[in-house]
């Protein structure tokens, strides 16, 4: 159920009050905050580099770490710096070398979530964020994987290849994979997991814009897409949500008991769901992939899920031991994961960007000169610095390193004054915000509604559970929140995030954006593999956001994956080839080389 507050017209300069007492709260209890629609950052005056969490409290050398890959990852800079490079797994012959230990078979880790994936383990029906992307990954493999060159790699996949135009894209799988049923993962069923896929309620939108014409099996290991219209980016497109493959009997017993039944080829499978309490997966011990040496994997015998929305409490359940394991999205605690855990960090490129996401259907939002206002009455670096790392605001959706990041779009500044004149000359006085029921989430609200209070704006703010949140975005049953997204590894894949075409009902396009720029840059992204083409397209839109501030850029936000010292192999995933694949990407970890020292 929706809960309200207001937070009333403030005197100049109230906010700073709030902002005073929101670092010292942060300060008293060293949380932070990994929620979709909201963040935190290091207080006000931690703006040096806070320690590398290489050893952490682990105590382990990272040169040793061996084939659990605990080489743990440099933590983020004073906001904007390039930090340092985080040191690569070793691979499991030169671990072993070097006298690492050798992964340990059983125990069950406890893995702490930011959310439940309320609507169900069926990936063509869930609407699931970071939390539930860990848990498809348990349970299913992706077709395809982001490697940490910027390239898209087979995963499941054996290969996949097009013709020159990309109107034809041949997928090919391995011999001998099964599901967890224990049928065949073949030509047959792929062709069966893209027709689910078309019927699909969202995933039929995005996958829609394909235009499939024939779904061709070539062979009993291959399929044919062939599309009407040209489509560079597909092979990034099973990386994620299209390319979780599940089986025909999953399917076969219609959304709903696919919704409760989900059945992969994943290195586990699920045992027990109690919605908000607990999900446990178990070992598949048919799973096909094997680590570096040749062992089998999964080590664990089961991995329980358990939603802990607020953030503070996650951090509180890893320091007393209740948890094994918890992703991260935050700035304020950094010195504390650091210092009390294992801590595994993303790359600074392709991070996703928090900001606020705007209705720009809904009046008074659907007017640029009251987005270009609100921007302007928002002083994005003070929020940086309360709720993040004190890092430079960003000034569009690419993440420095990114195709696309500028470092001036002309996204518009801090500006009260100018702000405060053009509401007062288009006489909006009132409008809502929304957030969802984590605590820190409902401060960040406060802390923007009070800078808004004195541009003139009376501000109600109503709380939503992050299931709700994400509900009414599709739905656009709001006018403004916090959000985060846009990690933009594709230029192309955000094209259901941005395109009008998906900015209608039931939309894709949560901010019913409608820009023909925006969308003529994206058109064009879909003919070409070209990189120098596409990172001039991912400028010009960037440059087209900033003119209209269809959005209110905040800060980017690196992700990290927090554990206790006796855990190992976390985000380890051999791939054929040798081939390396990105990190912690967007929050998301693969656990299938996961293993606790016993």
């Amino acid at each position: 159920m929706a809960r309200s507050r207001r937070v009333q017209q403030q005197a100049p300069w109230r906010w700073l009050a709030l902002f005073l007492a929101t670092a010292l709260a942060f300060s008293a209890c060293g949380s932070g905050n990994d929620d979709d629609d909201g963040d935190s950052s290091v207080a006000a005056e931690a703006t040096a580099a806070p320690e590398s969490p290489s050893e952490g409290s682990s105590g382990e050398d990272p040169a040793a770490s061996g084939v659990d890959g605990d080489s743990a990852q440099s933590s983020p800079g004073d906001g904007g710096g390039q930090d340092e490079a985080p040191a690569q797994d070793e691979p499991a012959s030169a671990a072993a070398a070097s006298g690492a230990p050798a992964p340990q078979y059983g125990g069950t880790l406890v893995v702490g979530l930011e959310a439940e994936t309320t609507n169900g383990l069926n990936p063509v029906n869930a609407q699931a964020a970071v939390s539930g992307q860990i848990l498809f990954r348990a349970l299913y493999d992706t077709l395809t994987i982001e490697g940490e060159d910027g390239q898209i790699v087979p995963n499941l996949l054996e290969s996949f290849s097009s013709n020159d135009d990309f109107t034809e894209w041949t997928l090919t799988l391995p011999p001998g994979i099964l599901f967890h049923d224990g049928t065949p993962a073949d030509a047959a069923a792929l062709k069966r997991h893209f027709e689910e896929q078309e019927r699909g309620t969202l995933t039929g939108l995005a996958i829609g814009d394909w235009d499939i014409q024939e779904i061709q099996i070539v062979d009993d290991l291959s399929i044919r897409l062939v599309l009407g219209r040209q489509f560079a980016p597909l092979p990034y497109a099973l990386s994620s949500h299209l390319g979780f493959f599940g089986a025909p009997a999953m399917h076969d017993m219609g959304s709903e008991g696919a919704a409760r039944n989900p059945i992969g080829t994943g290195p586990f499978m699920l045992e027990q769901w109690v919605p908000n309490e607990v999900t446990r997966v178990v070992r598949n011990p048919d799973y096909w992939r094997t680590d570096a040496e040749g062992r089998s994997l999964p080590y664990l015998d089961a991995v329980e899920f358990r939603p802990i929305p607020d953030t503070d409490g996650r951090f509180n359940a890893l320091r007393a031991g209740d948890i094994d394991a918890s992703s991260v999205n935050a700035g304020l605690s950094v010195d504390e994961y650091n210092e009390q855990f294992k801590t595994f960090w993303q790359d600074e490129e392709y991070n996703e960007t928090t900001f606020l996401l705007l209705n720009n259907s809904r009046e008074p939002f659907n007017n640029p000169e009251f987005r270009r206002a609100l921007a302007q009455c928002l002083d994005r670096q003070t929020f940086s610095t309360v709720r993040w790392d004190g890092q430079v605001p960003a000034t569009g959706p690419f993440s420095p390193g990114t195709p696309g990041y500028l470092e001036d779009s002309g996204f518009p500044g801090y500006d009260p004054e100018a702000g405060r004149a053009v509401i007062a000359q288009l006489g909006v006085t009132d409008i809502e915000l929304g957030t969802t029921t984590d605590p820190f989430n409902l401060l960040n609200s406060e802390l923007i509604a009070s800078m808004w209070g004195d541009c003139g704006l009376d501000v109600s703010i109503t709380q939503v559970d992050q299931a709700e949140l994400v509900t009414n975005a599709v739905f656009g049953n709001f006018t403004a929140f916090l959000w985060r997204q846009h990690e933009s590894y594709d230029l192309s894949v955000e094209r259901v995030w941005w395109h009008s075409k998906f900015g209608q009902g039931i939309a894709l396009n949560l901010g019913r954006i409608n820009n023909p720029a925006i969308d003529a840059a994206l058109d064009e992204a879909l003919t070409t593999d070209d990189p120098e083409r596409l990172r001039e397209l991912a400028e010009g839109i960037n440059r087209a956001f900033a003119e209209e501030v269809h959005y209110i850029w905040a800060y980017h936000s690196r992700w990290l994956f927090a554990t206790q010292d006796y855990v190992h192999g976390v985000d380890n995933l051999t791939l054929r080839g040798g081939q390396k694949h990105e990190k912690v990407f967007s929050g998301r970890v693969f656990l299938t080389e996961a293993w606790i020292e016993q």
